[in-house]
């Protein structure tokens, strides 16, 4: 019987061992991930201060910062040129108050109640697209009507007959 009574308090032992193992595996994973919060945490606090710096130094940051500003100017241009593709793929106008989509035909935003703009006409458009801009032949700066010289280089202009 001896041996069995061994060979018993040798798998009640080993269980034990187990169960311990098991119970700090379990503690340093929740540990770990207690750690990976915190980590997260701080990824949060330094995107956030990234983005104020952004925000608050963008047109006078350091000569640092100059190469990941001029990045970040660059893609907000293509994701605002992105997002105007989506808008004419869809064919609906955005709210300029909410920025709700919406039929280009609606008066007002069906989200916040705002008066939609009025859409530009194809005469209109057709119309602005027949004025010639006069230029300095000078600098060939866009001269405004009636202007006697240019503003940019100042060049006397000519009254065309």
């Amino acid at each position: 019987m001896g041996f069995f009574d061994d060979f018993g308090k040798k798998i009640s032992s080993a269980g034990q061992e187990a169960i311990a193992k098991t119970k700090e595996l379990a503690d340093v994973a929740k540990i770990n991930s207690s750690i990976s919060d915190e980590e997260n945490k701080i990824k949060t606090a330094y995107s956030e201060i990234g983005k104020k710096y952004f925000e608050n130094h963008s047109e006078d940051s350091e000569e640092d910062y100059e190469a990941q500003i001029a990045v970040i100017k660059e893609a907000m241009e293509k994701i605002k040129a992105y997002e105007q593709q989506i808008v004419e793929i869809k064919g609906v106008v955005k709210c300029p108050n909410c920025g709700a989509e919406n039929s280009k035909t609606a008066a007002f935003c069906a989200t916040c109640g705002t008066a939609m703009p009025v859409p530009v006409t194809e005469s209109v458009e057709a119309t602005e697209q027949n004025v010639v801009e006069k230029k300095c032949p000078n600098c060939g700066e866009v001269i405004n009507d009636g202007a006697a010289f240019c503003a940019k280089c100042g060049t006397k202009i000519e009254e065309e007959k």
